[in-house]
């Protein structure tokens, strides 16, 4: 879990071979519940839990399919990844979530593997996380 508000990364190498430091806001909130109450005004009690649910069980195939992308690597099949988890997330009120998925959008885009690698570790754990909390949310919607 990163507590610092800011996460530090690498990006690919300079021309000068210097390697740039990038840094971007990652939430303190690891969970929304006004975006949550939100979802479900506008979908319905029932699909807001339904929804909930189905993100949490996707979870692991989604972060699993990300790391599969790395390892060989294919950035096209990591942006369908990370803007799974990006926009899935953002619904959910994942906000931290999102934040690394925005992070990680960026260097897809950049094809910045190295950074990308470097990210899995905090992404697994902030969507290890982010599912704990919204397990626990469920019991309120």
């Amino acid at each position: 879990m990163a507590r610092n508000p800011r996460l530090q990364y690498c990006s690919r190498p300079a021309g000068n071979g210097v390697i740039a430091v990038k840094e971007r806001p990652i939430s303190r909130t690891l969970t929304s519940t006004a975006a949550l109450d939100e979802l479900s005004e506008q979908m319905g009690r029932e699909t807001c839990r339904q929804f909930v649910d189905n993100y949490i069980e996707m979870w692991n195939g989604r972060f699993e399919r990300l790391a599969a992308a790395l390892e060989e690597p294919d950035f096209a099949g990591a942006m369908d990844v990370v803007l799974s988890i990006k926009i899935s997330s953002q619904m959910a009120g994942a906000v931290r979530l999102a934040g690394y998925a925005s992070i990680a959008q960026d260097m897809v885009g950049a094809a910045d593997h190295a950074g990308l690698v470097s990210l899995l570790d905090p992404l697994q754990s902030c969507g290890q996380e982010t599912v704990r909390a919204l397990s626990e949310s469920l019991s309120r919607l």
